[in-house]
């Protein structure tokens, strides 16, 4: 059975802010199902283990999804998001591929942890697909420890542009805008129209511009996991 390390936020705050923030829960629950019913094992990690905080902005119209209202009813899912795999004792060989969830708490703690690095760069040089959706795409900005480099120069990439930031009203609470960090890295950042499912493929390297990008990233992730 192939096996998939689904990675998430553990950072709760938005910023200086005092509003909570953390993982966007439809970009863990639409991978976690499409991903199991094609037969492909989930694990789930974080930074800091244990149970990860959730963005409020997973709820409410407009956002919830069929995952979404599956997810709150599944016992055997919730207790993976209770107990989640702290990042730093994680084995990346033992993983056919990498999934980064979004939500705004990835801002902060993806970008700068080193075993995200780490699994990144071990997971390319492999030829396995890593996956990244939304703010989860800024765990891309942590540098292999390897080699001091990230794995962005002269990709295409995507993630929450810079106008969806502005609209969702958290542009000035983030550390940085993804999309401008992105082009600083060297990547070719390529967006779509606001909140529209966007997925951009580039090798192995797979991104989604936002949480509604999550459905067809999983699928692109399952269709390379198949080829391999």
């Amino acid at each position: 059975m192939q096996r998939v390390l689904l990675v998430l936020t553990s950072h709760g705050q938005l910023g200086s802010t005092g509003i909570a923030t953390g993982v966007g829960l439809q970009t863990f629950a639409s991978p976690y199902y499409l991903l199991t019913e094609a037969g492909i094992e989930v694990q789930v990690a974080s930074p800091m283990g244990g149970q990860p905080p959730v963005d409020p902005l997973s709820f409410g119209d407009g956002v919830e999804t069929a995952a979404l209202r599956r997810l709150s009813a599944d016992r055997e899912a919730q207790g993976l998001l209770e107990h989640t795999m702290a990042l730093a004792a994680v084995d990346g060989e033992r993983y056919d591929g990498l999934f980064f969830a979004g939500g705004h708490g990835g801002m902060w703690d993806l970008p700068e942890d080193e075993s995200a690095g780490r699994l990144i760069g071990i997971a390319l040089s492999a030829n396995k697909p890593v996956v990244a959706v939304c703010h989860g795409v800024a765990a891309l900005c942590s540098p292999d420890p390897v080699t001091g480099h990230t794995s962005l120069k002269g990709r295409r990439v995507t993630g929450l542009s810079n106008r969806e930031e502005v609209l969702l009203g958290r542009h000035q609470s983030v550390p940085f805008l993804l999309q401008d960090r992105l082009t600083s890295l060297g990547a070719a950042f390529e967006e779509a129209a606001e909140f529209s499912s966007h997925v951009v493929v580039d090798n192995q390297l797979i991104t989604g511009q936002n949480m509604r990008s999550a459905d067809q990233a999983s699928r692109t992730l399952i269709a390379a996991l198949s080829r391999s």
